[in-house]
């Protein structure tokens, strides 16, 4: 028997018949939301039935320990998954994969339990034009964030419990993900009230001769150089002409760095 969980399903493989038809008694008789057909089985969640999965996860926890001297990890958070029991014929249950999934600032990671070339290979390919980075020393791979996409990509590849020959099990905690990608939902609307704002400021930033892609440290830099250049006490004894328009200038760059430290304390 195989007990293998993605974000949304726990799927139960067993090509024993005896395992497979008691399992399905058990969702049949305690579970309403029940699809499925001879040899494979649904159940949805329905949150009036928590304590009947729960029950349902401790038996099929007592008897995965039983053929396989290790607990289901994660067991206790699995009752509002989908329940997927699935027959398959003798001999033909797929090699385990399991990846344990981390989440930090910008970058997905995920720890293999072996080192599997062909499926790497497999993930840059679903990945395409995104920054992956694998290290076969310590078997992470680093997934970066680039945009929505991303997530949908992840979430998508997660929740499939069969990829090229392997049953793979993803180690996920729920709270962790939903922190990872609420942060990132934050930062972008975040980017995009800065791009917005940035735009009103566009005249700001052509005095200062910069663009909203530089940090403050690029623009004070800029700031710093122009205020020297058009500094009122470099202008003593010109023409009253010049002096007027030095000190125009010098005025326009201090309101702009002014209101531009501002924008970017502001968001940040």
């Amino acid at each position: 028997m195989q007990v293998v969980q993605t974000l949304e399903t726990i799927n139960i493989n067993t090509d024993d018949i005896s395992i497979f038809y008691y399992f399905k008694n058990l969702i049949t008789k305690n579970f309403s939301k029940v699809i499925g057909r001879k040899n494979k089985i649904f159940s949805f969640f329905e949150e009036s039935e928590i304590p009947q999965r729960k029950y349902f996860l401790k038996v099929l926890n007592k008897k995965y320990l039983k053929d396989d001297n290790e607990g289901i990890k994660n067991i206790q958070d699995a009752h509002f998954k989908t329940i997927k029991l699935n027959f398959e014929q003798a001999n033909t249950l797929k090699p385990m994969l399991f990846i344990k999934v981390n989440f930090t600032a910008g970058n997905i990671l995920m720890k293999f339990s072996s080192h599997e070339k062909i499926f790497i290979s497999y993930m840059k390919n679903y990945f395409k034009n995104h920054k992956i980075e694998y290290n076969e020393d310590n078997l992470v791979l680093i997934l970066e964030y680039k945009d929505a996409i991303t997530l949908e990509l992840f979430e998508a590849f997660a929740d499939e419990s069969e990829h090229l020959k392997y049953c793979v099990n993803f180690d996920i905690d729920k709270n962790e993900y939903k922190n990872f990608r609420e942060n990132l939902h934050k930062k972008e609307g975040m980017k995009w009230k800065f791009n917005a704002l940035a735009k009103l400021f566009s005249n700001y930033f052509n005095v200062l001769e910069c663009t909203p892609q530089n940090d403050l440290s690029e623009i004070r830099q800029k700031y710093l150089i122009m205020v020297k250049l058009y500094h009122p006490d470099f202008y003593q004894g010109k023409s009253a002409l010049e002096q007027a328009y030095c000190r125009e200038q010098f005025e326009k760059i201090q309101i702009a760095y002014d209101n531009l430290k501002a924008l970017y304390r502001n968001n940040t």
